[in-house]
């Protein structure tokens, strides 16, 4: 078990670090946040550790974790919110502690649809002329064949192109459609060679998503994670959020078109393609009727209830027409597994009639809403996508300290953002998590932000849903944009409001000469972070997506404005009836949780500006709430203290605003 003294021995001033990487600046914070997980994994407990930014958390968790791993022989877990986080682990951190640990094995753990099947790719290049139905489908499995002739690990991220998802998905390694030791591609096969890798591993690196699938999947005796005593969960602030959606029940109108037009599609191409299987081809046909009825329905409730989601009520059911065509069309399926041409024309068929009846039976749960540790609802997104339904559990905490922190003896939860106050209780985290007892510490920032950072609030009147607001704030940017040096981040709670502010202030954007970038465009997020890192004094008009997980030091981003305090949306089913039960008890629930979650989101967007100790800028904040409203004064205590001026935004609202002679407090 690894010591105080083992983990300073790496990690103080001249310790083991830093005689083998030149730099290396070793940070108070870095060495307590150390100590406190060598505590938790030494005392078999649980750990909550609020770590902002430039504390250096991934070496503080590392290096304890590694110290056991190597001691002990068994593997450790590290699960992270974005892929960058991933990749910053997998591809420069751990790497350079590997120059201290050279016999570390570490596995970055993907989910097992990323890797190709070689079996399954060989009955599809069979069968490709019944599969595909256009020259592009065949061309670009003829592409997969050939990187697979050369390809060490199979692995579709390694592919350097993403293939159409209805070739992947007959090619992919599929749990239901594996033959096992049975497959005559054992041997050679992607996917176990990858769980080799990581039943070998000493330190295993996976996302919060697969986590909780794992998670899911441990009931059912078919973990895609080996047995392990030690987690870290990294941007754990995430973690209410994905648990909600894993330890739940999901079916999408994609998911049941996809299975039926594997099986035949309108075009006559598919599994049953072949003339031995004509007898079943009537039952995709009624199922195909079916779910288009059914899934019409679905978006019939949505559209009246005039949102994009909707509780799903006992006095008005959705009547369940698709359950039983797709049951008959797996019976059908079963019996033809006695006609099949071979052993995988046979895997096959039974793999997509398991398919089938999993949807069938999610289906029937999903259409239940008298469960009361459930919230049902049905979603269908206003003009593009098709509809789902899905049943979120009322409180992931129960659910989280039965599965998780009752069965794992050590489980630490780290981020930059995890309390809503200025404590170390967390206790809006605890409540939400289930997790009990433990250490817990809320560690300073190593930033100086009374000389890095100014604070620009807005003490107007103006409300922040308003028009009014929406012009006002577009005529002060495009001002402060005027004569602001580096780039800035124009951050927004909603895409409408982003788009009314953007197209106002275009035109005087335009004419300042400033690169301006919109999400929503269409530019992948990612390509749009680097063209913005690239320009060095762009603005960036965002929404919820650039709140968190964004990195851009330096003069690229000297601003972050910020339109409106990130409320969550109340009209969503499952925060409605969070809502609802802390009423039942008795409780106010904007003070319980929606103040403390947006405390946290705003936390999350403050915390773009300052990311080094030689950036330097300004957080604006311009819905005037936070300086008007008592509970106000809980979102300023939560941010670092820095030195604040304000702005009254009424000056460039339409109604007051001269011509000229505008002025606002410019830090």
């Amino acid at each position: 078990m690894p010591t105080a003294e083992e983990v300073a021995s790496v990690l103080a001033p001249g310790g083991r670090l830093a005689a083998v990487l030149p730099g290396f600046e070793s940070r108070g914070q870095q060495q307590t946040m150390a100590e406190l997980v060598a505590e938790a994994i030494r005392e078999r407990t649980h750990a909550i550790v609020e770590a902002p930014t430039g504390t250096g958390k991934s070496f503080a968790y590392l290096v304890p974790l590694i110290q056991h791993a190597l001691a002990t022989g068994r593997p450790v877990v590290v699960s992270t919110g974005t892929i960058a986080l991933q990749e910053q682990l997998i591809q420069k951190d751990i790497p350079l502690l590997q120059r201290l640990w050279p016999e570390l094995r570490a596995v970055l753990v993907k989910g097992r649809q990323n890797y190709l099947s070689r079996r399954r790719l060989g009955v599809a290049h069979d069968g490709q002329q019944a599969l595909f139905d256009t020259r592009e489908d065949a061309g670009a499995l003829r592409e997969i064949a050939g990187w697979a002739k050369s390809s060490e690990q199979g692995d579709l991220a390694d592919l350097g192109w993403e293939p159409p998802p209805q070739v992947w998905r007959q090619v992919q390694s599929d749990r239901g459609n594996c033959l096992g030791r049975r497959c005559p591609t054992y041997d050679t096969c992607f996917f176990y060679a990858a769980r080799r890798r990581m039943e070998q591993a000493h330190l295993l690196v996976v996302n919060h998503h697969l986590y909780f699938s794992d998670l899911g999947l441990r009931e059912e005796h078919a973990a895609i994670l080996p047995p392990h005593d030690i987690v870290v969960f990294d941007e754990a602030h995430q973690l209410e959020d994905i648990a909600t959606d894993h330890l739940g029940v999901r079916l999408a109108e994609g998911q049941v078109r996809y299975a039926l037009d594997g099986l035949l599609n309108r075009a006559g191409k598919g599994l049953l393609a072949d003339p031995r299987y004509d007898s079943a081809r009537p039952a995709v046909v009624a199922a195909r009727t079916a779910s288009e009825r059914f899934w019409g329905e679905v978006a019939g409730v949505v559209a009246k209830s005039g949102d994009d989601t909707v509780k799903l009520v006992t006095d008005a059911p959705l009547e369940n027409v698709l359950s039983p065509s797709l049951e008959a069309l797996a019976r059908d399926l079963g019996a033809l597994e006695a006609r099949a041409a071979d052993d995988n024309q046979q895997q096959e068929l039974k793999a997509q009639a398991g398919k089938l009846v999993t949807m069938a039976g999610a289906l029937r749960a999903l259409l239940d809403p008298a469960d009361a540790d459930r919230v049902h609802f049905a979603h269908c997104p206003k003009g593009r996508g098709g509809s789902s339904l899905a049943a979120a559990p009322l409180h992931v905490g129960p659910l989280l300290k039965e599965r998780l922190f009752d069965q794992t003896a050590t489980v630490i939860l780290t981020s930059a953002t995890l309390a809503a106050d200025d404590s170390d209780r967390f206790l809006f985290l605890r409540r939400r998590l289930g997790i009990e007892g433990g250490v817990a510490k809320r560690l300073d920032s190593p930033f100086d932000y009374q000389a890095q950072a100014a604070l620009l609030l807005n003490r107007s009147s103006l409300d922040p849903n308003s028009p009014r607001f929406e012009q006002a704030m577009a005529a002060w940017l495009a001002d402060y944009a005027a004569t602001a040096e580096g780039g800035i981040f124009v951050l927004f709670t909603s895409y409408r409001q982003l788009q009314a502010v953007h197209d106002l202030a275009r035109p005087a954007l335009d004419k300042a000469k400033r690169f301006v970038l919109r999400h929503g465009d269409g530019m992948p997020r990612a390509q749009m972070l680097e063209l913005f890192k690239r320009t060095g004094d762009a603005i960036l008009f965002g929404t919820s997506s650039f709140w968190e997980g964004v990195d851009v030091p330096g003069n690229a981003l000297r601003h972050v404005i910020i339109a409106k305090l990130p409320f969550e949306v109340p009209s969503h089913p499952v925060t409605e009836a969070r809502h609802r039960a802390i009423e039942g008890r008795g409780g106010n629930p904007f003070m319980e949780r929606t103040v403390p979650e947006a405390i946290l989101r705003l936390k999350q967007g403050f915390g773009r500006l300052i990311r080094t100790r030689s950036d330097t800028g300004t957080v604006a904040i311009l819905d005037s709430r936070i300086a008007t409203k008592a509970y106000g004064r809980y979102f300023l205590r939560a941010l670092p203290a820095c030195r604040t001026e304000f702005v009254d935004l009424d000056q460039w609202a339409p109604a007051t605003a001269g011509p000229a002679g505008r002025t606002f407090t410019r830090p």
